[in-house]
């Protein structure tokens, strides 16, 4: 299961940091990571929404990991358009939109695969895609210390 940016916590924290630190760089840094969080947390709901949609039919799993691959690319698209300045978050945000890149073609490759009748490459595609995914919790764990970190 994915896990989720603690957004919540780290709205409430980020908005009492701000309040309490001086300096516009704790600003810019909660509000550059506020940004972000929100962008990738509206998207992963509907990519769980997607992911879980897998089927028995090979028309239902060509669908989704198609529609899978859309919404990682746009997600993607979404993160680098984000303005982020702070140095680190902007490193994290790199990692993040490299990590969709990846899941966003070999989610195609796994609906190719199996449009083509080809189950072997559709498992390989399919277990490097799961391997891709589950990178997203480290880099998940990596953007919510950044952003609680005072």
């Amino acid at each position: 299961m994915r896990q989720r940016f603690v957004l919540a916590t780290a709205f409430a924290f980020a908005v009492s940091a701000a309040l309490v630190l001086p300096g516009c760089g704790k600003f810019k840094k909660t509000k550059e990571c506020n940004a972000f969080i929100d962008k990738v947390n509206t998207a992963i709901k509907e990519i769980e929404q997607h992911s879980g949609s897998k089927g028995s039919d090979d028309a239902q799993v060509i669908a989704s990991m198609k529609k899978l691959g859309e919404l990682y690319d746009q997600l993607a698209k979404d993160v680098t358009a984000l303005e982020v300045t702070t140095p680190e978050l902007k490193a994290h945000a790199a990692n993040y939109k490299e990590m969709c890149t990846k899941a966003a073609s070999t989610a195609r490759q796994v609906a190719t695969a199996i449009e083509t009748k080809n189950p072997e490459q559709a498992e390989t595609a399919q277990k490097e895609f799961d391997k891709i995914v589950k990178q997203e919790d480290d880099l998940v764990n990596q953007i919510n210390t950044f952003c609680q970190a005072p």
